[in-house]
């Protein structure tokens, strides 16, 4: 059995991951089958995290406009960092991993475990909001967290910072083709992967969302592996190169009454020999050269081609996950209020119809027309 494995950026919408309302693509009859792993509310998790590192900052500022009253206030407003970060892991689609269906508990399983040892793999991630969905489509796990270091020199001794948290659990990017966070993500599906193998399941990487990618990522080892061969050839054919000294070696010999001299027959042909080789080494070398500046330049335009696609597909799912959470949480609050608008209509004529017995008035084909006109 293989499966994909998903992990996105959410928006943190805590409400929507603990129930608090629920949203149209929500089951409610299954909604105690999900699990909430932990739940702290934010600012909390902010005091514990950081209040001590807090009051050792302000207590060196000798100006009062320096000292920050609130860090989690403070972090909110800046731009630098963002206040938390929202991951969601999902195996499989609603095809082959459905809620409801037999895989559906072995989902659970998996997630769970991951879920278990996410902290432990994590120790500068944070974790105040987690839970398990198994109400949607799909089953998938949210994992909300604030990415901190310690012993900084700048700022807070222990400070709100992703790309150094990453840095603190070992973890480095590559430039814009794989940045911390890219690197963190590929570590964290492996680390899923390794627990779906233990249940019998196989990652499924096709459908990463990657295969244009990978092309190009294919064609650039080709190009990188070409390249090497004509360093290769470059170089033998150097080490090839006709030997001056044996040229020089060779005695010419004055023929008496003309200009001309006479050679051995053996260096004649050494010469002749020789002057060929330099002619076919010359042109030989010349086209490699050619061909070498051709592959460093198709490996470079290629990493340029992949770095922007890399960013292209980051940012258009973010925008996506976006989109999805603002739509959800606004048609959803549309929807429960005309409901409640509704209902209260509803109840306050029923209830003026008991108090003056006016049922026998009605029929039950009026009653229901009467219904569905309110409702509209």
């Amino acid at each position: 059995m293989k499966r994909t494995i998903s992990a996105m950026s959410g928006k943190g919408v805590v409400e929507h991951n603990r129930r608090t309302y629920i949203a149209e693509n929500v089951d409610p009859k299954r909604t105690p089958l999900n699990i909430e792993y932990c739940y702290t509310p934010i600012e909390e998790a902010y005091h514990h995290l950081f209040d001590e590192a807090l009051a050792e900052y302000n207590e060196k500022q000798k100006r009062k406009d320096r000292r920050i009253e609130t860090y989690y206030e403070y972090i909110q407003r800046g731009k630098q960092e963002k206040t938390f970060y929202e991951v969601i892991f999902q195996i499989g689609n609603k095809e082959d991993m459905a809620s409801g269906s037999e895989n559906e508990k072995l989902a659970k399983t998996i997630l769970d475990e991951f879920m278990q040892s996410f902290q432990v793999r994590n120790p500068h991630l944070h974790v105040f909001s987690a839970h398990l969905h198994m109400d949607e489509a799909t089953p998938h796990l949210h994992i909300d967290f604030i990415p901190f270091t310690t012993g900084s020199k700048r700022g807070l001794s222990t400070r709100v910072s992703l790309k150094q948290a990453l840095a603190d659990q070992g973890i480095t990017g590559e430039g814009r083709s794989m940045t911390e966070r890219a690197a963190w993500v590929q570590r964290e599906k492996e680390a899923l992967a390794e627990i779906m193998l233990e249940h019998g399941i196989e990652w499924d990487q096709k459908g990463e969302h990657r295969e244009h990618l990978s092309v190009l990522e294919y064609k650039r080892e080709q190009r990188t592996q070409e390249l090497a061969q004509l360093e290769e050839n470059i170089a033998q054919v150097q080490k090839q190169q006709l030997s001056i000294q044996a040229v020089e070696q060779i005695e010419a010999k004055p023929l008496p009454l003309t200009s001309k001299v006479a050679i051995a027959r053996e260096d004649y042909q050494t010469l002749v020999t020789a002057a060929q080789k330099y002619v076919v080494q010359k042109k030989q070398e010349g086209k490699l050269k050619k061909l070498l500046n051709e592959a460093r330049k198709t490996i470079a335009e290629l990493k340029d081609t992949i770095a922007e696609l890399k960013e292209k597909l980051t940012a258009a799912t973010k925008e996506l996950a976006e989109y999805k959470s603002v739509y959800t949480k606004l048609h959803t609050k549309e929807l429960e209020q005309e409901n409640k608008r509704l209902r209260n209509r509803l109840r306050t004529y029923e209830d003026v119809i008991s108090r003056n017995n006016l049922w026998a008035y009605f029929s039950k084909s009026r009653v229901k027309a009467h219904t569905r006109d309110e409702a509209r």
